[in-house]
């Protein structure tokens, strides 16, 4: 890639100054414009990721911040996809590797809680709009349709066109 065309995928300044603007003066915001102009490209897998939601601490102060990078950045990258006639060939994940516990702790973070979290999955066929499983009123489990991490997996599989039951082997066979 460092040699091909696909490397200026990442010069988001090419894009319009508005388009830019949508997404965000932020890491994050110009990694998911660059997304968008690598999977134009042709790459077929990107991730961008945004670091900082560990808050065991300052729980409130902290994901504030982190809302005001995430959401405006998400909200341009599926309308930008959209726009581009490019959403229903790309699926878009939104999701952290834990959930938060539901109370407070001593130092006003919110410590890891495994039992009750949030994905949201966008494109690609997926149903628009829909809302699946319930947690109780406190988040702290889920009370209707809870979704195992590998159901996640496998409903992101099927949307690729991939059988979920395939066995795929890494470089060492295994």
């Amino acid at each position: 890639m460092m040699d091909s065309d696909q490397l200026s995928a990442f010069d988001v300044n090419q894009a319009p100054a508005k388009t830019r603007a949508a997404f965000g003066d932020t890491e994050f915001g110009r990694g998911c414009l660059a997304a968008i102009q690598l999977i134009k490209t042709g790459v077929r897998c990107v991730e961008v990721t945004l670091q900082g939601w560990d808050t065991h601490a300052n729980n409130h102060e902290s994901h504030t911040r982190q809302n005001a990078i995430l959401d405006p950045a998400f909200a341009a990258l599926i309308r930008e996809l959209r726009i581009r006639n490019m959403l229903d060939h790309t699926i878009v994940i939104c999701a952290g590797e834990f959930g938060r516990t539901p109370k407070i702790n001593a130092t006003s973070g919110r410590d890891h809680w495994p039992y009750c979290y949030t994905a949201c999955i966008a494109g690609g066929g997926i149903k628009r709009g829909y809302v699946h499983g319930k947690s109780d009123h406190t988040g702290s489990a889920p009370v209707e349709a809870p979704v195992h991490p590998g159901e996640l997996l496998a409903t992101i599989y099927h949307a690729f066109g991939i059988d979920p039951e395939t066995i795929v082997y890494n470089h060492l066979n295994q």
